[in-house]
């Protein structure tokens, strides 16, 4: 079921929630277990079993991997981890008709990561039910963010998981009415404009519309967290605000960034060995991740011109902090742009669709844009440039209580977001189709 779904919001959250707080502390981690199953299970029964197959064995790997240290224990793990991503999405994946299990690119990844560390003696086995619970937790499940093990089960080691915290719940609602909002007011606003649009205006509503989508499902998946007392890391922060594709990077789906730099970047050679050694890992790890993302040349592509444009980056310093405001202002600007005409390829469904959008925008055949699409437009640009974002609207990271005006404000973008739902379907998010 969707977060921005009636089934979702009426039925199984307020269950959920209300069980949860009800139970003894001793049994809510089994019961946001059996609630993340049945979540998982409204999708499909039969990906539930792929991916309770998957835990199973990853768990019995990391009993062998924490018991005997060797490598080669590791590798095997990895290697079968990945059989079944690669089968999935690059075999079934060329047919138009495949369904992809759910989160299979998430939950790989998560896992791939928990081992590693495991081997590496960053982390300690702590039970089959802490386990699957780092894995399967509902809202971070589909989407991400990308979870360590260490920062789940400490805070329900910490048994932050006793005590109601309203701080916590408070922000949390507040944060999953952003989320909400954002989806179903923009993120879907948008992308009916991008697909209506094969022109600037086209690519920017697409640009604008991902832009909300991700950042949407980041909201309420820390939103939901938050909701039972765990709170999930920050995986997006105003990522157009960037200056340069590094710092882009560093705000978009911060923990997928994070995997691919310390599970690949580094462990292909990084900077350590010279520059061309980090050329080439920079590079491949970008298209490790653009393959990661989607079937076909132009996602790998995708990823490719990202590794090569974060090459060129790092080979001309700039100081941020140092820098002019009208250099900042225009590299933010050629950021932005840069990263806009690269969803080209990641929109299109071949390489032969990319190039003719680029034939298209690069014709400069302007065509007249219906007023109402160039306001649609102009609000998406002030929301992101010039509004605060989620995180700082709810000074995430700060203890004390909410102002109760916050409460109004929630409650206004809530009402908003069933407006809408009630006229038109929920829309699945983008990073649902990884």
């Amino acid at each position: 079921m969707f977060f921005n779904s009636y089934q979702f919001l009426f039925l199984f959250l307020p269950t959920v929630f209300i069980g949860f707080w009800l139970l003894k502390t001793n049994h809510r981690v089994g019961f946001l277990i059996i609630s993340s199953i049945i979540f998982y299970a409204v999708w499909s029964w039969f990906h539930l079993m792929i991916l309770l197959a998957s835990i199973i064995i990853n768990f019995w790997f990391a009993n062998k991997i924490s018991y005997y240290n060797n490598k080669i224990w590791l590798i095997v793990a990895i290697i079968i981890n990945l059989l079944p991503l690669i089968y999935f999405k690059y075999s079934l994946g060329f047919s138009d008709n495949a369904i992809l299990p759910l989160a299979i690119s998430f939950y790989t990844f998560q896992q791939i990561a928990f081992l590693i560390d495991l081997y590496q003696k960053k982390i300690i086995l702590d039970g089959f039910s802490k386990y699957i619970f780092f894995v399967m937790f509902f809202p971070q499940l589909v989407a991400g963010p990308i979870v360590h093990y260490n920062q789940l089960v400490s805070q329900i080691n910490s048994g932050i998981l006793s005590k109601l915290n309203i701080k916590l719940i408070e922000k949390g609602i507040l944060i999953f009415s952003i989320g909400l909002f954002k989806k179903v007011a923009l993120a879907d606003t948008f992308f009916v404009i991008s697909n209506s649009q094969d022109s600037w205006a086209g690519i920017f509503a697409y640009s604008f519309g991902i832009y909300f989508d991700f950042s949407a499902y980041s909201d309420m998946a820390i939103g939901l967290g938050m909701l039972f007392g765990i709170v999930l890391p920050i995986n997006f922060n105003s990522p157009y605000k960037a200056y340069n594709l590094v710092d882009f990077w560093r705000r978009w789906h911060i923990t997928l960034s994070e995997f691919l730099k310390y599970y690949i970047y580094i462990p292909l050679g990084g900077n350590r060995h010279g520059r061309g050694r980090e050329v080439a890992s920079l590079v491949l790890t970008m298209s490790i991740g653009g393959i990661w993302h989607g079937v076909g040349w132009n996602f790998l592509l995708w990823g490719t011109l990202h590794g090569i444009f974060l090459v060129i980056v790092h080979l001309i310093p700039f100081d941020g902090a140092k820098a002019p405001f009208s250099l900042k202002l225009f590299r933010q600007i050629l950021t932005f742009l840069t990263v806009t005409l690269l969803w080209v390829l990641f929109r299109s469904h071949s390489i032969d669709e990319a190039f003719e959008y680029y034939q298209i925008l690069f014709s400069f055949d302007f065509k007249m844009v219906d007023t109402k699409i160039i306001i649609e437009l102009l609000i998406g640009f002030i929301i992101i440039w010039f509004m605060p974002n989620s995180i700082e609207i709810s000074k995430y990271q700060e203890v004390e209580r909410l102002k109760w005006y916050f409460g109004v404000y929630s409650a206004v973008l809530v009402f908003i977001s069933l407006k809408i739902m009630a006229v038109v379907p929920a829309h699945s998010f983008v990073y649902f189709n990884f």
